[in-house]
Formats: structure tokens, sequence, C-alpha cells
């Protein structure tokens, strides 16, 4: 039997990450399937061939497409050329709804298979999604264990395969998050835009503290690909710039991934969100959910306070961060709420659920 190929679209870090795991689960199982399409450094280190490189499609928001939207239609309609030309066994696509619902209705309409790995959070916002799905994909693979009866009731056929922090002992902290914090991470986001919007807020809530916590040490992340020469010029000399998440026991995040994986870790967190103020317009009017940041969502309840839009200044982010500073019952009570958010994600292995997934649909044929 000829080799299986699979063709993948992913479109920012965390889901090149995710993606590149599914690729070698994928070769565990068929050792001969080949991957091509669109991703990044970790997928092509997994042995895919990248055709087209996920930074061309790295945008966030309503208006940051606007600007790129010439080079988005090149990519897109290269990737309608693959379906074509190297006739796939299956379109997996990853995240990235704006583009990847698109190409899977294109991927169902010339016969391909279509298995959508993290879905789009239509129980937020634009829930016709949800019914949309049902019939461009023949599975969608969640990543929330909600997600999953609510897709299905939009009838999708949709699986819970685990969260993929989970995978691979991502989540797992080296080091012990404790009371009375040392440690503090800044983390303000992966995108310049977001980083000039929320990063100088941040300083200014460090600078508040540090008056009455002189001891502390700061620490800010650098994601890959960003300068850490200009962050440096938007911060103090004392704080300490890192390559990968550091060893903190409290932390000030940005809204999104980043807040979960510092929940997963343990470590009690205030998150943060600014943006454009037509993009906060937008959104106040279409998102229909109580909690921006995950592990209240995931948790169904407030465990970790939200500091929003006009609500993010630097005052209220020193006021909410001293609180876990000095306040030991509910640094602990903090915890002990991730305890219970880790237990309602389970411990299946994402990567390999969907693995198995793709392989039945392809032997399906």
């Amino acid at each position: 039997m000829s080799p299986h190929t699979i063709l993948m679209a992913a479109g920012e870090a965390s889901a090149d990450r995710h993606a590149a795991e599914v690729v070698r689960a994928v070769r565990e199982l068929m050792p001969g399937t080949e991957f091509i399409g669109m991703g990044g450094p970790e997928m092509s280190r997994a042995g895919m061939e990248c055709i087209y490189g996920m930074d061309e499609l790295s945008v966030m928001g309503f208006t940051d497409v606007l600007p790129r939207i010439r080079n988005i239609l090149k990519v897109y309609a290269g990737i309608k050329r693959l379906m074509e030309d190297r006739k796939p066994s299956l379109f997996l696509p990853v995240d990235l709804p704006d583009f990847n619902m698109r190409l899977a209705r294109c991927a169902k309409a010339a016969g391909l298979k279509v298995l959508y790995y993290i879905a789009p959070q239509a129980w937020a916002w634009r829930r016709y999604r949800a019914r949309n799905l049902a019939g461009i994909t023949d599975g969608l693979a969640v990543i929330f264990p909600f997600e999953e009866s609510f897709f299905s009731s939009h009838g999708v056929r949709a699986r819970y395969v685990g969260h993929p922090f989970l995978d691979a002992g991502q989540g797992e902290a080296s080091w012990t998050a404790s009371w009375p914090p040392r440690r503090i991470g800044m983390l303000p986001g992966s995108r310049p835009h977001e980083i000039m919007s929320i990063l100088p807020i941040m300083m200014e809530a460090k600078r508040l503290i540090a008056g009455r916590h002189p001891d502390l040490t700061w620490h800010l992340p650098v994601a890959r690909g960003l300068d850490a020469q200009v962050i440096r010029r938007h911060t103090d000399s004392d704080i300490r710039l890192e390559e990968t998440l550091p060893e903190v026991d409290v932390a000030m995040v940005k809204s999104g991934t980043s807040s979960l994986e510092i929940a997963l870790r343990g470590v009690p967190e205030v998150i943060c969100y600014r943006t454009s103020p037509i993009n906060y317009l937008l959104a106040r009017i279409f998102v229909k959910i109580h909690h921006i940041g995950m592990p209240n969502i995931i948790a169904g309840k407030t465990i970790v306070p939200e500091l929003i839009q006009h609500h993010l200044t630097g005052d209220d982010l020193a006021r909410t961060m001293l609180l876990y500073l000095e306040d030991r019952r509910l640094y602990e009570a903090t915890q002990k709420a991730y305890e219970q958010m880790r237990f309602i994600l389970g411990d299946r292995k994402a990567s390999s659920g969907v693995a198995h997934w793709a392989c039945e649909l392809m032997e399906a044929e």
C-alpha cells in the first residue's frame, strides 16, 4: 500500500508545537506517512515538508489581517493547489479558524477527509461556526471537555482528545511555586503589538510592588522571534529576560494560552487583557462568555482575577498582585482550585488521540 499523505495547516507558535506532536504520533502508528503544508520550525523538525511558513499568517484581532491580506490569499491559493496536486489522504488543520475553516470547506468539496484539531471557540462567539463545522469536517478533535458536548449538540462529530499542554509532561513544573513568593513572572504576550499595549502597564505595577517588596526578582520570557533588545528598552534594568517560561511563584499574564500553562504549573496569576478600542468594542458585541481566561472558563467560575481593558491599570494590577504576595490563604486556595481544574482536564494525551483518529479516517478510505 502506498504511503498516506496528510496536509496540515498551522499558523502560530503554540499550534506549531501541538501539530508537531501529532506528526510524531502518527508516524509511530504509520511510519511511512508523509506530511506537507503550512507550519513552523517544530513541525519541520518533526519531519513535515513546510511548503509555507506559519509566520506568513501570524496575525491576531479584527484589524490585524487587513495589511497582510494579499499574502494570506496567496498562501490560501497555494494550499488549495496542494490539495489538487499532491492528493493527500487527509486534511488536518490546526486552530486558525478564519483561515482553516475555509480550507476545510475546499477540502471536503475536493473529496478529502477532514480532521480539525483545536476547535474554533464557537461557544464564546460566532456560534454558527459549530453548524458549519458539521458539514465540512469528518471529525473535530477538541481540547476542552465541555467542547465535546457543545459541538456534538450542533451535529459535529466531536471528540475530547485531551489538552496538548498535558502531552509529554507539558504543564508539569520542574519547580515548586511557593508562598511567600519571591519570583514574579511578567508575560505580556508573544506579539509586538500585545507587548507594546500591556508591558507598560505591567511595568507600572512592578514599580509600585517593588516599593513595598524590594527583594522580589522579576522575570520576563521573550518569545521566539522577538528582539530581546527591543523589549529591554521598555523594561527596568532589574527585569531578567528569559528564553523560556521562567520559574516563578506569582505571575501577571496576558490572556491566552500562557494563562493556562501558568495555571497548570500551579502559579497563582492575574490575567490581563487590553486591545484597541475598535477590537474591544466588537468583542463586547459578539463575545458571549463571562470570562476570558482559560483557567476560569474550564473551572466554570472565577479562580483567578481578570483585569480587562480600562480595568487594566498599573494601580489595579499592583493592588491585585499584592493580594497574592500578602495573603497566604488566597495563594493556597488558588493552587487548590488549579488542582480541581486539572482534574477536569483529565490525563488523556492529545497528540495520541488525534493520531489514532487520523489513522482511522485514512484506513476507512
